[in-house]
């Protein structure tokens, strides 16, 4: 590779760290002006506040903005006690080492796919009232509102059992930055008990290192749509998906409130995230003299039993969950109030597998799509960065949680609006590159560390054998990163598989994907062709990430097994 094209590179490299945040702030523009009436490409030229009258008369507009707002924090805060428990009770335990071995294909599963499990279970004929419909004597489906309540408790268990492991992995990650050992060794050593030491010790310096997953846990369950639309609350449904219904409302001028209701969902993430921080703030303040306090206290071995099974039970629901999809793709006759299916069949994939094939293809030529390119561009940022600039590199990352910190509603609205005003929607390569848009900042920070352990010396070392540094790169630093990068591929595809919103928005309807069409069928009544989807949401990213850990362990088993050949020949040969 000569200096002209190693100049462009760098350039090109630091130019995406730039490129990502511009298309935020375009979308936000984009939200922006229509919610003040400006929105030429309906035909609306002049600035006015009458979408702000129409969003303030909405009916039960204030209900939705509280139950959001309750949404949103109760599921951050169960999901953070969950994560603290686990910490607490399963430290250098055989349940920790199990749940980081599980934590991976639990997060790869989609929330659609997550959702439509639990609604397997807590629906009025669903699992959990089967196992009690015989202790309590009864023969058809209790009359109980156990899914779309008003206050969004469905929601919460839903959400709960998806992002409480994901900060469970945020957790293992901040425990391997911390001296978290020698903390707790030196509490025991003071006569501390196990639970004091985790909240006097380790727990104040880990938690900081997990703050911004906590806000994007946070951010996420207050602009929540697919999930909310298959199990959340429907009269009034959650302020993100009333602005989704405006957005496809045929009448344009209900466009209009819809970007009103957008900025309106931006500021109440920002107040809630302000309401978390002021509350973590007066938490520590009150929680000073107790922190300082030598008051060791008992060992409370029945808390700490309790926790792990608090812990136990959380990922056996979620396991439960995705067993009953696969339970119901076979399920023919299956009479309340039987624990099992009476009659199992084929006769669900026969008939409905065909329908899925082109939601599957499009999925996967997205999905494989935007996480190839989102490796490619993570690569150019990473092999061109400057390691003399370390604000740089930071500032970088910071620009790419922007996607995830921000509520996907407010500016893919925007984005949307934009693509209308130029004729580039409804168009696959913008479906991708919406994509993008979330998928590469994963990629990036997957990468990330991989690049940072890498040992230079290997490239100098290549780069002395064979004088190339493309070559080298390609035959050098990319086989010895292979790994990590068929991680960062399946990672990708599994972030592209769940995502809905952008697929909705930015595809002008016209490409069906597993998840699209998972959450339009969850209002029907048809469980098996329900389930079916569910299933093969669950089945691309697992068996993606199947092929990642598989793969390098082949060619592993082949070049070991070739050198073996070889060295046998070459025996034969001299003797």
């Amino acid at each position: 590779m000569n200096a002209h094209h190693t100049g462009r590179a760098k350039a090109l490299a630091y130019l995406i760290p730039l490129l990502f945040p511009a298309i935020i702030v375009a979308g936000l523009a984009g939200v922006i002006l229509p919610a003040f009436g400006w929105f030429p490409a309906l035909g609306f030229h002049s600035f006015t506040l009458t979408p702000w009258q129409i969003l303030f008369n909405t009916p039960a507009l204030m209900e939705m903005v509280l139950v959001t707002m309750f949404v949103g924090l109760s599921t951050t805060a169960i999901a953070l006690l969950l994560t603290l428990i686990f910490a607490v009770t399963c430290w250098q335990t055989r349940l920790w080492r199990i749940t980081a071995r599980s934590l991976s294909p639990l997060l790869a599963i989609p929330h659609s796919a997550l959702a439509i499990g639990a609604l397997f279970l807590l629906a009025p004929s669903g699992f959990f009232s089967r196992i009690a419909a015989t202790p309590m004597g009864w023969t058809r489906p209790p009359d109980i509102l156990s899914v779309n309540d008003p206050l969004g408790l469905s929601l919460i268990f839903t959400l709960v059992l998806k992002e409480a492991p994901f900060l469970c992995l945020m957790l293992i990650t901040a425990v391997s930055q911390t001296p978290v050992k020698r903390l707790l060794t030196a509490g025991r050593a003071l006569g501390y008990s196990p639970l004091q030491c985790w909240l006097k010790l380790a727990w104040p310096q880990v938690y900081p290192k997990m703050r911004l997953s906590v806000l994007i846990v946070m951010a996420f369950s207050l602009s929540v749509v697919d999930v909310s639309m298959i199990i959340g609350p429907n009269l009034p449904p959650l302020l993100p998906v009333q602005i989704l219904f405006w957005q496809q409302n045929p009448d344009i001028t209900q466009h209009l409130p819809a970007a009103a209701g957008a900025l309106l969902l931006l500021l109440l993430v920002i107040a809630t995230m302000g309401l978390w921080l002021l509350g973590e703030k007066t938490l520590q303040f009150n929680l000073r003299n107790w922190l300082t306090a030598g008051h060791r206290g008992g060992q409370k071995p029945l808390l700490m039993k309790c926790g792990k099974m608090t812990w136990s039970g959380t990922l056996l629901m979620a396991l439960t969950a995705l067993i009953v999809v696969a339970i119901w793709t076979f399920a023919w006759r299956w009479r309340f109030p039987d624990i099992l299916p009476s009659v199992w069949s084929l006769k669900s994939w026969i008939r409905y597998f065909p329908r899925l094939l082109d939601p599957l293809v499009t999925t996967l030529i997205i999905a494989v799509s935007s996480s190839v390119i989102g490796i490619a561009l993570s690569i150019l940022c990473l092999e061109f960065r400057s390691p003399e600039k370390p604000w740089q590199n930071r500032a970088v990352t910071a620009f790419f949680y922007l996607p995830l910190l921000l509520p996907q509603m407010t500016f893919l609205l925007g984005i949307q609006t934009l693509l209308v005003s130029l004729h580039l929607d409804g168009y696959l390569v913008t479906v991708i590159g919406c994509h993008l848009l979330f998928v590469f900042p994963y990629c990036y920070l997957s990468l990330s560390g991989s690049w940072q352990q890498y040992d230079q010396r290997y490239t100098q070392a290549g780069r002395l054998l064979c004088g190339s540094p493309w070559k080298t790169f390609w035959q050098v630093k990319i086989p010895m990163l292979l790994t990590p990068l068929l991680t960062t591929l399946a990672l990708g595809i599994a972030v592209s598989t769940a995502l809905y919103l952008p697929t909705l928005m930015t595809g002008a309807g016209r490409y069906e994907t597993l998840t699209t069409e998972a959450v339009a069928l969850a209002s029907g009544g048809n469980r098996r062709l329900l389930a079916l989807y569910a299933l093969m949401q669950m089945l691309v990213p697992m068996l993606f990430f199947a092929a990642a850990l598989l793969t390098p362990r082949w060619l592993h088993i082949r070049r070991k097994g070739f050198s073996l050949s070889a060295g046998q020949r070459t025996s034969r040969n001299e003797s």
